[in-house]
């Protein structure tokens, strides 16, 4: 799917005066790019509602360009619960840092038998070169029989990703429906503190 979004130029206007007025001030940047822009808020706002930090928004610019960018960063108002602040990352042939969603495929063996599936994970960490970013990565569990657990390991990955988060950590298990309380203790125990919140990931991102 293509996620396009109008962006402006930014003259001589003040950030609150572009946040009165219903815009949201921004910055597009890369190692060699740095450019102030604005979008409109409501724009920016049913965009990113789908695209999120998992997919390129192709911005289309005032001198009839268009630039391949990736939300980094989105700073929030947190008295008027809005975004005060977005930070675009201009895509060029270099590999880029981003996450990407995991789509589970297939009813696990261990399902059919009365297990439970837990999806532990729904995001990892990849490097990519843009024209190669996908939409998701397919996690089979079909063959997962009760007791068995996947790991980022045991991902097929597309041709020319690299996976960048611990390939240790867990995917999903197959557990016994008596052990489903114990499932969700140990999924909450991992997450914490990962949750795919744009403006932390964004920070981790750029480290």
């Amino acid at each position: 799917m293509e996620y396009r979004l109008k962006a402006f130029f930014r003259g001589d206007e003040k950030a609150a005066q572009l946040r009165e007025s219903g815009r949201l001030p921004g910055i597009l940047y890369n190692r060699i790019h740095n450019e102030p822009l604005f979008v409109e808020l409501k724009a920016f706002d049913k965009v990113f509602r789908q695209a999120s930090i998992h997919h390129v928004i192709t911005l289309e610019m005032p001198d009839g360009t268009s630039r391949d960018a990736l939300v980094r960063q989105v700073e929030l108002n947190k008295r008027l619960r809005r975004p005060s602040h977005v930070d675009f990352y201009l895509l060029s042939d270099e590999p880029v840092d981003m996450y990407v969603p995991l789509k589970f495929v297939g009813i696990a063996a261990g399902v059919r038998l009365g297990g439970v599936l837990g999806e532990v994970r729904h995001d990892v960490q990849v490097r990519v070169v843009p024209k190669s970013i996908p939409d998701f990565i397919e996690v089979d569990v079909s063959a997962m029989k009760v007791g068995d657990s996947m790991h980022l390991s045991d991902l097929l990955l597309p041709e020319g990703i690299e996976l960048i988060t611990n390939v240790h950590l867990t995917v999903a298990t197959v557990v016994p429906p008596e052990d489903v309380e114990s499932l969700e203790g140990e999924t909450v125990e991992e997450e914490v503190g990962a949750e795919p919140e744009v403006i932390k990931r964004g920070k981790e991102v750029e480290q």
